[in-house]
């Protein structure tokens, strides 16, 4: 039986009751700015039929949420066992595009960032991590040589030994979840990369962080196969992507120099 459960502002809808036992969690953000950190997480994934969704007017990629968009919920999953869920952030923030651009990030990724703490508080959970990567940081030439785990209760502490640029849904739930319990993490893996060629699976860090978190007492059965595939599959996909917008970039800047020609003495 169905049940609907509202906290603050989102909806928590678990298709066959609240769930019971959960002792841990992991969130990532699957359209975030690299993949790396959706393939360990997703590897965590046993069955692709979620048992709830999270949904809230703040969830939609826009601010208005339209019918046309279809259900705007983000899905949960059981993880290797019934100890464990996964959720997945599906829609990107929504930034705006006047001058007071950022404050939409916060004002629509808040809400339901602290809602996600709050329900697995609720739910007993005692470890909670969230996916993460370097991206940001490489581009202002500070990358991660290897994964790093930074504690939900030292977020904005003066005294870490590093700085790391991260969108709301890279450290806010954990920061939230900290305010109430210890057991909060942000694992930060260094990223893919903007390259047009596929890394091998072994030059990334995806083995290294699923060896964290089994450290951490997350049950890892299966990640390790499930994530080579998720890899190969999500890599190819992103290349295939970087590729369609390198070409796009060349035929617009084309298009522009091919302007400056019209309307001329021939023209």
């Amino acid at each position: 039986m169905g049940e609907v459960i509202t906290i603050n502002e989102t909806d928590f809808i678990w298709m066959n009751g609240k769930p019971k036992g959960i002792t841990h969690a992991i969130l990532f953000d699957a359209v975030g700015s690299d993949h790396v950190p959706a393939v360990v997480g997703a590897s965590f994934v046993t069955d692709l039929e979620p048992i709830g969704y999270m949904s809230s007017k703040h969830i939609a990629s826009s601010p208005h949420t339209l019918m046309s968009l279809g259900f705007t919920g983000w899905p949960i999953y059981y993880g290797p066992d019934k100890k464990t869920i996964v959720i997945e952030v599906l829609t990107p923030a929504h930034i705006s595009r006047d001058m007071s651009a950022q404050k939409n990030a916060w004002l629509f990724n808040y809400p339901p960032a602290r809602d996600v703490a709050r329900m697995l508080n609720d739910l007993g959970c005692e470890s909670f991590s969230i996916m993460t990567s370097d991206a940001f940081d490489v581009r202002e030439g500070k990358g991660f040589e290897k994964p790093v785990c930074v504690k939900g209760e030292d977020i904005g502490r003066e005294d870490l030994d590093f700085e790391s640029l991260q969108t709301l849904w890279g450290w806010l739930p954990a920061f939230m979840f900290a305010v109430e319990r210890e057991g909060a993490s942000v694992l930060i893996i260094p990223s893919h990369g903007h390259t047009m060629q596929s890394k091998d699976f072994v030059d990334t860090h995806v083995k290294e962080a699923i060896k964290m978190l089994k450290d951490m007492g997350y049950n890892t059965t299966g990640c390790l196969k499930r994530a080579k595939v998720l890899y190969q599959k999500a890599s190819s996909e992103t290349i295939e992507a970087a590729k369609m917008a390198d070409d796009v970039v060349t035929k617009m800047r084309n298009k522009t120099r091919a302007s400056r020609y019209e309307g001329g003495m021939f023209g």
